[in-house]
């Protein structure tokens, strides 16, 4: 052990005098230095980026400008809505898509008395209450048309296309099919009132691997309501009748039932909100009670809001906004009647033909004020703070300043 320390000494002493040990180390700092101005500079550009990502969520503006406006035909007794970053249009008599340069992308006539329609993504169907026909389109062409043979009562489409819907036959009896977008049966199955009660919504995940029922039933003449959820995948194909899940309410129907993803999907009963989550065999994520009256409820790109009258006499309503995961994400109070609600990114978007609001989810209002035409839509752009507004003239390109 001595002979090795003198050795290291020895050797100490050596590289002193020789400047190795001195150079060895200036090398070091060196590198030190060099990773620390690094690790600084990273550090304040990321610093920065967040600074600028605040500021811009927390931006807030006091007017807009028109970037473009296009005429085109007077819209009457029509319905428009966002069909991907395209419009949708559509009455009794047809459908019609346009882009924001207001030029029609494929046009749909058909005759409907109560039409209906569902969307997801890019995709959207289109039907008529107790009619017999689903057309199914895209932001993009149509697609497809599906003959039910059976009365239509209510339907839900996937992201590929695949539709699934409640079709009526006897007084005890209900089928749910589902469709692919040429119109081919891929899977049925029949509902009573006796065995399952009657299906009053259905909801398919985006791949549609997922389908979603709820039903509602009187059990000795008390209203009782379950959620059921089916798998045509490949673990579905284990389970008997590809039923994975399912949760029952007493007391309680479940009017609205939808997907927004894959994996997690959420309900709305009289009295509670129901979040669940997985992409094979869905289970309850968040069971959340509730003591008042909805008014409203709106939902999209993974928020779902909802409305009630406001009792404190401070606006008109307050909109409760939970994300997908059942966690309250904002409370925003109104003061404004309106006739649609558009979650785009972390952004809120509520309008009226008259004035709109944008207002960053669990932030604060970045913009409000008046529309300068009469509004039948208001429709995100992928540009921030840029929006298409559809008049009944015309179809204009404004941005916030």
């Amino acid at each position: 052990m001595t002979k090795i320390k003198d050795y290291l000494k020895k050797k100490e002493k050596k590289q002193e005098k020789s400047g190795e040990g001195h150079f060895g180390r200036r090398i070091f700092l060196h590198r030190l230095a060099v990773v620390y101005r690094t690790f600084l500079v990273v550090a304040v550009l990321g610093a920065a980026a967040v600074v600028v990502a605040v500021q811009m969520k927390n931006r807030v503006f006091g007017d807009y400008e028109v970037l473009s406006s296009v005429e085109r035909q007077s819209l009457t007794n029509a319905t428009v809505t966002a069909l991907g970053e395209n419009i949708l249009i559509y009455t009794n008599d047809g459908a019609s898509c346009i882009d924001k340069k207001g030029e029609t992308l494929w046009d749909q006539p058909y005759e409907m008395q109560n039409p209906m329609m569902d969307i997801c993504q890019n995709v959207a169907a289109i039907g008529d209450y107790n009619g017999r026909k689903i057309y199914v389109v895209s932001s993009e062409k149509t697609i497809g048309e599906i003959d039910t043979k059976m009365p239509l009562r209510s339907f839900a489409v996937a992201a590929n296309g695949v539709v699934a819907a409640v079709l009526d036959d006897t007084a005890d009896t209900t089928w749910i099919y589902l469709f692919d977008s040429s119109g081919n049966t891929l899977v049925y199955f029949k509902t009573s009132m006796k065995q399952n009660g009657y299906p009053i919504r259905v909801a398919v995940s985006d791949n549609a691997y997922l389908l979603g029922v709820s039903y509602f039933y009187i059990d000795n003449a008390a209203i009782r309501s379950s959620v059921a959820f089916y798998n045509f995948g490949p673990v579905g194909g284990n389970e008997i009748d590809n039923f994975v899940s399912g949760y029952d309410y007493s007391d309680t129907m479940v009017p609205m039932l939808w997907f927004f993803n894959n994996e997690r999907a959420v309900a709305i009963a009289d009295n509670r909100l129901m979040f669940y989550e997985g992409d094979q065999k869905p289970v309850s994520a968040a069971d959340i009670l509730l003591d008042t009256e909805i008014e409203e409820v709106c939902y999209g790109n993974g928020y779902v809001a909802l409305i009630y009258n406001d009792v404190t006499g401070n606006a008109l309503y307050k909109a409760d906004i939970y994300n997908e995961n059942g966690e309250l994400a904002d409370t925003l109070m109104l003061d404004m009647q309106f006739s649609d609600m558009v979650f785009h990114k972390d952004k809120v978007i509520v309008y009226n033909e008259q004035r709109f609001l944008v207002h960053t989810i669990g932030g604060m209002d970045n913009f409000e004020g008046d529309f300068r035409k009469r509004a039948l839509a208001l429709i995100p752009s992928a540009a921030s703070y840029e929006y298409v507004v559809v008049t009944p003239d015309s179809v204009d390109t404004i941005e916030l300043k």
